[in-house]
């Protein structure tokens, strides 16, 4: 899979409107496919804006909090989940609710032998794969943010401390909404944990996603002069 665009830009992170697009796929998919999925994809029309409100929210806590390795670090691990989340939309990402194909292990076969080989394999497989690379990072989020922001890591529990779970200390330090949040939260931790994973079907959408990506950012804004005063 060859880059449509070597250099990054800001505007690339998103795929309408002419923008440039950012994500790797080969000249043949990109031109002979694209329609395609664009008629097919059940994407919301918003998903591009909305993504490009998100990096604008997401630029300025790059100015305005302080350059510590725990903000500077957690930040990049968001910015990589936007990404993620931008070029599954480019691609023509569709949510799946039911299991996969029952052809579909055949193609996985044939992957392993393409990917290395810098061939292109399917568009809508590597869509799942971005959007499951932002995901693991807004999850991977859930823990850290409340982290970073010194919620308590054990309590007490009939005398003995006992360690805190990344929902209760998500709870200490936000009052706001993070429903969505925690639900790719729980997606991931299937993905991890269970055999599995979620080949009976996602349980996370897109439409999760972007809110859990709003949810994530609307923490950090509230919590802005709580981290200057931290780090």
């Amino acid at each position: 899979m060859r880059a449509e665009n070597s250099s990054f830009s800001p505007a690339g992170l998103v795929g309408s409107g002419g923008r440039t697009s950012v994500c790797r796929q080969e000249e043949h998919d990109r031109e002979g496919h694209r329609s395609d999925f664009q008629l097919k994809s059940a994407m919301p029309k918003s998903v591009p804006d909305r993504l490009e409100q998100f990096g604008v929210r997401l630029h300025q806590l790059f100015l305005q909090l302080p350059d510590h390795d725990a903000v500077t670090d957690t930040l990049d691990y968001v910015l990589g989940a936007l990404f993620g989340l931008a070029c599954a939309d480019q691609l023509g990402f569709r949510d799946r609710k039911g299991a996969h194909f029952s052809v579909y292990r055949p193609h996985l076969a044939n992957y392993a032998l393409e990917v290395p080989r810098n061939q292109s394999v399917n568009q809508l497989w590597t869509a799942g794969f971005y959007f499951n690379s932002a995901i693991q990072r807004i999850a991977s989020a859930f823990d850290r943010i409340p982290r970073m922001l010194g919620a308590k890591k054990t309590k007490n529990k009939g005398g003995k401390r006992v360690p805190t779970s990344a929902k209760q200390r998500m709870a200490e330090v936000n009052s706001t909404a993070f429903d969505k949040w925690e639900k790719v939260y729980d997606e991931v931790n299937a993905f991890k944990h269970d055999p599995r994973g979620r080949a009976a079907g996602r349980t996370v959408a897109m439409s999760d996603a972007i809110e859990s990506f709003e949810q994530l950012l609307t923490l950090l804004n509230a919590s802005a002069a709580q981290l200057a005063a931290r780090y």
